[in-house]
């Protein structure tokens, strides 16, 4: 007859067995959503010089706190990470989005953008389509800056259900969704019209 002891120490050994054929079965068939390219050369405006040592990822999210606790949400279909730079991270098929304070969400989409590590910040560019209810925002490139909670526009269309408006910069306040427009020439005013 077959001690206790003995009993309790093979079952223990079997569970053991079988947490360690789990987790080696886990990372086999996790196919990764890393992919590393050593020959991957970006010569775009606007993005990143990657030239040797390129890490690429798929599917990625990046959760930022902004200075008032508030998640601001970055999911990208593909980043690419040069070994040269790490904390400049180039995006792909970018989507961002903020719950405002009415509790309303603002979402932001690109084809394109760079997320600085270290500084939280995004450079959105490429088809930038922001929007908030039903108020529409294209611009050529939107700048996030976490620790101000702004985006910054670059020459943008405002659209809402009665206003077509059009300028060179815009600031957009990610707390309260205020809009404040502006035109690089002080000369300048900005282009609006009502429906």
């Amino acid at each position: 007859m077959i001690s206790k002891k003995l009993k309790a120490n093979f079952f223990l050994g079997a569970i053991i067995l079988l947490i360690i054929v789990t987790y080696s079965y886990n990372i086999i068939q996790n196919r990764g959503s890393i992919d590393t390219d050593m020959s991957m050369n970006i010569n775009e405006n606007n993005s990143l010089n990657l030239t040797n040592g390129v890490t690429k990822f798929f599917d990625v999210e990046y959760k930022i706190n902004t200075s008032r606790n508030k998640k601001f949400v970055t999911k990208g279909k593909e980043a690419l990470i040069s070994n040269n730079n790490p904390d400049q991270i180039l995006l792909s098929n970018v989507n961002s989005y903020i719950v405002l304070n009415d509790g309303s969400i603002l979402n932001i989409n690109s084809d394109k953008a760079e997320y600085e590590k270290k500084s939280k910040n995004i450079k959105y560019y490429q088809n930038v389509i922001i929007k908030n209810k039903n108020n529409k925002i294209t611009a050529k490139v939107a700048n996030f800056y976490a620790n101000k909670n702004l985006i910054r526009l670059q020459d943008f269309i405002y659209k809402d259900e009665k206003n077509l408006i059009k300028g060179d910069i815009a600031d957009l306040n990610t707390i309260t969704s205020d809009l404040l427009m502006s035109m690089k020439q002080k000369e300048d005013q900005v282009y609006g019209r009502r429906k």
